[in-house]
């Protein structure tokens, strides 16, 4: 006589809510965030940021003889503030960046490990 085995419910929902909270906690999320940062550090678009900072700074320099360094600071902060479309570069470039494989990767083998855990501590 073959026996049924009982299986208990499992709560999809509380793992998913388990999960990402491991993961939070864990701060997998914050470590993919670092690492694509690091990956758009060296992209060709943050080089040619630096380099028109560069020359934002030389320009400041060169105009603002008689002025303090916090008065260059805040026309520094002033200019970085004004200039939406960089932001806007390098947010757009970190998205791209969290659509890479590697972050796929990453995400779904900690997920796995994860979800698995739960499930054996459920039964």
């Amino acid at each position: 006589m073959i026996q049924k085995m009982s299986c208990p419910y499992i709560d999809e929902d509380k793992i998913v809510g388990n999960v990402e909270m491991e993961l939070k906690k864990g701060g997998t999320f914050d470590k993919l965030r670092k690492q694509a940062i690091e990956h758009v550090k060296d992209s060709k678009l943050v080089h040619r940021i630096e380099n028109e900072m560069l020359v934002k700074v030389d320009e400041i320099i060169a105009s603002s003889a008689n002025l303090t360094q916090e008065e260059i600071q805040r026309k520094m902060k002033d200019f970085m503030n004004e200039n939406a479309k960089m932001r806007n570069d390098i947010n757009r470039q970190i998205r791209v960046e969290f659509e890479k494989e590697w972050v796929h990767d990453e995400l779904d083998k900690e997920i796995d490990e994860k979800v698995n855990k739960q499930l054996e501590n459920s039964i």
